[in-house]
């Protein structure tokens, strides 16, 4: 079987599915990526996958500009010649459901959230979901991030339930991430990592440092670690502002790294008062494996990531105060307290967000078994495939699909 993996960039790729191509590897599986070309395009080259790049703005609403994406990724795939493609994140899934017809492949689309377009009114929005239902209609399966974004969907005819599943997020390799001592004695550390992007909370979180710092002192510590998105001038305003608390003590501002682990482990507590239409985020996932206090919105997302009195506190949406109050419970929680709170994260992080309940549920949706599998007609179509990487006895059989030609086929 071939497989394809799309998505909007090599460094998501790298650093969110790299042991799910391992696992697809081992059972067989010939893996391509097609992504745009970044600085992480050869890391993912070295998992031993093919790479075939595309043009790609994920922030481009242009016809023109996205005419050609479209074309890119038509010619990529085409290239490819998969059986089956994994695609992840909206203009990936939208398109990769446009082009499945045309070139006779299964899809298994990951929605990783919403995004922007379906929080914002108006002709985006609308473009959005009629695109979705054109495109996630047909999908073959349909992997939600959480249970909100699933009935969405569902429930709008945006797709079918039955070729629907909900799945832990994107999972957390709870091997790589784990609970440790901290490094170094310090401060009661409250850390706040992702992407700068005003939905995501910062301001909230940095109005509580100020507060709480002038109320507790050196007692505690607030970290910010993230990267602006120089294409979003919000962002770059938010940068400016977590700076300026920054030099005024409020914050320790990190720069963003490849690394996260180090810097999570001195942490105690990692809190995302997030408003942000997106899946599961991954800080909370990471953060409960290493065993931290999680303080995050009640919000789709991010609740299913607390019990709350726990493993964290849940706090109202777009509220500074209740924020502000929930962090300084953690701050005046006996430290025995804190230390059963970060364990039950850990155990829920074992119980429900194991990342290899994700490569299950991807293998399931490709059909992955050891009976005979059925010769392709399409693949005979384009001419004879190149000789398999894998003398594997591991066999797979996927439903029937239409060729562009209507006619049916077995892959």
């Amino acid at each position: 079987m071939r497989a394809v993996i799309l998505y909007n960039t090599s460094w998501y790729v790298y650093l969110l599915r790299r042991n799910l191509i391992k696992a697809l590897q081992a059972s067989g599986v010939e893996v391509t990526v097609v992504s745009p070309s970044d600085r992480y395009t050869e890391r993912v080259k070295a998992l031993g996958v093919s790479h075939v790049p595309i043009s790609m703005n994920p922030r481009s609403v242009g016809p023109l500009t996205e005419a050609a994406t479209v074309a890119s990724i038509y010619r990529a795939l085409r290239r490819a010649r998969p059986d089956a493609v994994l695609s992840f994140t909206a203009k990936c899934n939208v398109y990769a459901g446009l082009l499945r017809g045309v070139l006779g492949f299964r899809q298994v689309a990951n929605v990783s959230g919403l995004g922007e377009g379906f929080q914002r009114s108006g002709a985006l929005s609308a473009v959005m979901r009629r695109l979705y239902r054109l495109s996630l209609f047909s999908a073959d399966r349909v992997l939600f991030q959480n249970q909100e974004d699933h009935d969405m969907c569902v429930g709008s005819g945006l797709t079918h339930a039955e070729r629907s599943t909900v799945i832990p997020g994107s999972g957390v390799d709870l091997g790589a991430f784990s609970p440790a001592p901290k490094t170094m004695p310090g401060p009661l550390t409250f850390l706040m990592f992702g992407r700068l992007l005003p939905k995501k909370g910062f301001d909230s979180f940095l109005k509580a440092a100020s507060r709480l710092k002038a109320e507790f002192g050196n007692a505690c510590s607030f970290w910010v670690l993230g990267a602006a998105d120089y294409d979003r001038p919000e962002s770059l305003d938010l940068l400016e502002r977590v700076m300026e608390a920054h030099s005024q003590g409020h914050v320790r501002y990190l720069q963003s790294t490849d690394d996260v682990l180090p810097i999570l482990r001195d942490a105690d507590a990692v809190v995302l008062p997030s408003t942000y239409n997106e899946g599961i985020p991954r800080s909370l996932l990471e953060a409960l494996a290493c065993g931290k206090i999680i303080v995050t919105t009640d919000w789709k997302g991010c609740r299913e990531t607390v019990h709350h009195g726990r493993n964290g506190f849940l706090v109202a949406p777009e509220d500074d105060f209740s924020l502000t109050q929930h962090l300084r419970k953690v701050i005046e929680l006996p430290e025995l307290a804190r230390i059963q709170m970060g364990n039950a994260s850990r155990k829920l992080a074992q119980e429900k967000f194991d990342e290899r309940a994700v490569i299950d549920a991807y293998k399931r949706a490709l059909g992955i078994s050891r009976v005979t599998p059925l010769p392709s007609v399409r693949r005979e179509a384009l001419g004879p495939s190149r000789p398999s990487s894998s003398s594997s006895v591991r066999t797979f059989h996927l439903p029937p699909t239409k060729r562009g030609d209507g006619r049916e086929q077995r892959l």
